[in-house]
């Protein structure tokens, strides 16, 4: 998959949410935030486009036939329109998401997914069952879990995943070093500025996730991964304060 067809995926409403009047503080996937997101998590991550294009390109490894893929806060179904025209395998694609705005957004994307059958469901992965995946997508999800749920919805995943199947997680990170944490943020609000936001949107949104996108370490995340029982952690990508890991289960 190439960069254009991602952005063919990603097509929609430009984001000027914080560029003036009311915004949602506390941070929340509301209407608002759904109208515009696509465009939003294109500007605001670094190497978005190729994080999916990597995504397909592993789940065309290690996607096992008769198995699900899922995708735990599928968002607005970008990865999962993906994944539909990668997999060599017919499969049950299983989209999660907390916010029934999202969902709306992902059903209209995944009018047509080839000869995938697909399932979106409305809730939180830690009420809801989850089994027989082979492959799991968990992008820029974790850092808006509870601290004290995290280790517990990854090894709910872990539980549901077949033997040698892929956890593909994306997070925004930090660093323990005060000084490289500093250069890290200052570098990546360069890169905001760059895809076209003002000094005020990006400060107006730092203020709206304060408390709500808490990221953990590289360390620290690859040790919660394999204190849940995945026995090989890579990270596969890295730029600054964002990191792509993969994880197998044996």
């Amino acid at each position: 998959m190439e960069n254009d067809q991602i952005d063919i995926i990603l097509a929609g409403k430009k984001d000027c949410l914080f560029e003036s009047g009311p915004f949602p503080v506390p941070f929340t996937f509301n209407d608002e935030v759904v109208g515009v997101f696509d465009d939003m998590v294109s500007r605001s991550v670094p190497l978005y486009r190729q994080v999916n294009e990597t995504l397909v390109q592993w789940a065309y490894f290690f996607h096992q036939n008769n198995t699900s893929v899922y995708d735990i806060g599928c968002s607005t179904g970008t990865a999962l329109r993906a994944l539909a025209t990668y997999l060599r395998y017919p499969t049950k694609l299983i989209g999660i998401d907390s916010s029934k705005a999202m969902l709306n957004s992902a059903q209209e994307k995944l009018k047509d997914i080839g000869p995938h059958t697909l399932e979106l469901l409305h809730g939180d992965a830690l009420d809801l069952k989850l089994s027989n995946a082979s492959f799991t997508v968990l992008n820029y999800t974790l850092q808006f879990v509870a601290l004290k749920e995290r280790k517990l919805l990854l090894k709910k995943i872990f539980d549901a995943t077949v033997s040698e199947g892929i956890l593909f997680m994306s997070e925004k990170i930090c660093s323990k070093n005060p000084y490289f944490q500093d250069v890290m943020t200052r570098v990546y609000e360069k890169f905001k500025m760059k895809s076209g936001y003002s000094a005020n949107e990006i400060e107006r949104k730092k203020e709206a996730l304060d408390n709500v996108l808490v990221p953990l370490s590289l360390d620290e995340l690859v040790l919660m991964l394999k204190s849940v029982g995945f026995h090989h952690v890579e990270p596969i990508i890295r730029w600054n304060n964002f990191v792509t890991i993969i994880a197998q289960k044996k």
